[in-house]
């Protein structure tokens, strides 16, 4: 490998989660889509609350809008303000200022192949802290632990949205499936075990107007423990997650 294909590579790595917000940052202040790539997975979608409705983008489309656009005018700014992070997993709320509005951002992150990328985005403009919503992200983190420990699908989709990927690290690679399929994965897990009998042991919740986070960790029957991160938004059937990612580690928060 030559010199300048190793710093190409070494350029591209984003040693730690803060790099992943810095490069995401960078490329909405340049119109960049190949900062965009190194900052964000190719699967990940962001979930915007606007006019009072949910707006989904993917990469591609939100690369297209770049090509063919410009730097926008105007500040802008994306400020780190509050990290959770684990090994492999962690979650961030950013404040993203473009132009005249004023963004909160939530991040969900995984260190994929030795790189922090974003796996998953919510934002809204103004958004501000109501205790309720504080209350309801720790609401869905309540069902979603009563599903696992009956696994019932019922309630699995209680917590998670439809559209939600359900992901984790193996390999340094990211591995997700669909609701659907954790659905038919806890009827296979009741043909051999009536529960699953985990006990939590930690939660972090942040949330600000229709948009939050949460992390929890747990300690199963075997004695593993694992940490659960989320990204929720408050949908028309009720608080969902949209984007939830699982490892087997210990949470520091930061």
């Amino acid at each position: 490998m030559s010199i300048i294909a190793l710093a190409t590579m070494l350029a591209a790595i984003n040693a730690t989660p803060q790099a992943a917000v810095d490069a995401y940052g960078e490329a909405v202040a340049r119109n960049d889509p190949a900062l965009l790539a190194r900052a964000f997975e190719p699967s990940a979608i962001m979930y915007c609350i606007q006019d009072g409705a949910i707006r989904a983008t993917y990469q591609a489309q939100w690369k297209t809008r770049m090509r063919a656009g410009t730097a926008p005018t105007g500040p802008i700014s994306t400020k780190l303000q509050w990290l959770d992070q684990g090994t492999s997993t962690a979650l961030a709320r950013a404040t993203a200022i473009r132009g005249s509005k004023t963004f909160t951002d939530y991040l969900l992150l995984a260190r994929i192949d030795g790189s922090w990328r974003v796996i998953g985005k919510t934002c809204q403009a103004d958004a501000r802290y109501f205790p309720a919503s504080q209350a309801a992200v720790g609401a869905v983190v309540d069902t979603k632990l009563a599903s696992d420990r009956a696994w019932d699908g019922d309630l699995l989709a209680k917590s998670i949205h439809p559209r939600a990927l359900v992901m984790t690290i193996e390999d340094g690679e990211l591995v997700a499936a669909t609701l659907a399929e954790w659905q038919a994965r806890y009827v296979d897990r009741r043909t051999s075990s009536s529960g699953n009998a985990v006990i939590e042991t930690s939660r972090v919740v942040d949330a600000r107007g229709d948009i939050g986070v949460a992390r929890w960790s747990f300690r199963t029957p075997a004695g593993d423990i694992w940490t659960d991160r989320a990204l929720m938004i408050r949908t028309p059937a009720g608080w969902r997650m949209m984007a939830l990612a699982f490892a087997k580690e210990v949470p520091t928060a930061r």
